[in-house]
């Protein structure tokens, strides 16, 4: 409109912004935290088998990618969310579990473990500030038996325990001798993330709009990463792989198995 902006008060500096993130930390009993997940991801194995094909310092880095992306319907979409609402679990609990469930069948292990990306605590000056809010945690899945007909429960729990120790991130307990994880260990863990941000049509008189979805998450530097991103009625899953140490066809069978998971129904994973 060629008028300089007006904000309701400045954006908190970068001191304001650092002391208040202080505040909250100091505020959170981070022994007991730390004690919870030396406990929780203890002996926590590498995932998948195998001559171990990264190190530490590779996975961090940037590479190649790929992605692939499916839809879940609105029809599986709303059996979920029908069942979540009646049983009190969330929709990222049950897009864990699928995500875990692929890792099983893809791996053949019962002890999966995955970092989940979640927003750090907030306040009204952090809420306002310019500044980077996104923290990992350690999300460990341990299958009961063939048939786990109470997985997505338990992956709500362990959800729910992990936001309450969160103020521990996963980059210090991967540094604690106590908790014992080697860089091997870090270095296989995929990552989990839920892109519930708000989307909002782009309107422009005379021309139609539609949203386009890069092929992978170009914003990520790990070795697979997968992305739930929510639509008004319906879900895509996008799977990004780093294709100098993981084949193109290992997104497709990931994707293939979550599918089948979701499809399958909440019967099958909550009672």
């Amino acid at each position: 409109s060629g008028q300089a902006p007006v904000w309701d008060r400045p954006a908190p500096t970068l001191r304001q912004s650092y002391d208040e993130y202080m505040r909250l930390r100091d505020a959170a009993d981070l022994e007991t935290q730390r004690a919870y997940w030396r406990e929780q991801l203890r002996g926590l194995p590498r995932q998948g088998t195998g001559d171990p094909t990264v190190s530490l310092e590779q996975a961090l880095a940037w590479g190649p990618k790929a992605g692939h992306t499916v839809t879940v319907t609105p029809e599986v979409m709303q059996r979920w969310d029908r069942a979540a609402r009646e049983q009190r679990f969330s929709r990222s609990s049950y897009f864990v579990a699928a995500f875990a469930s692929a890792l099983r069948a893809v791996h053949g292990q019962d002890d999966i473990g995955l970092l989940m990306v979640v927003a750090k605590r907030g306040s009204r000056v952090l809420d306002s500030a310019f500044t980077t809010r996104l923290n990992l945690n350690c999300v460990r899945v341990r299958f009961d038996g063939p048939e786990d007909d109470k997985l997505v429960l338990r992956v709500n729990e362990t959800i729910s325990d992990l936001m309450r120790a969160q103020d521990v991130p996963f980059a210090e307990t991967a540094d604690d001798p106590a908790a014992g994880l080697s860089g091997e260990v870090v270095a296989s863990l995929p990552t989990f993330v839920f892109q519930d941000n708000v989307v909002l049509p782009l309107e422009l008189p005379g021309c139609r709009a539609e949203e386009v979805v890069d092929p992978y998450a170009r914003e990520v530097s790990n070795g697979l990463t997968v992305e739930v991103l929510p639509r008004p009625d319906h879900a895509l899953l996008r799977v990004t792989i780093r294709t100098d140490y993981l084949p193109y066809r290992f997104a497709e069978e990931l994707n293939g198995h979550m599918l089948r998971f979701l499809e399958a129904g909440p019967a099958m994973a909550t009672h």
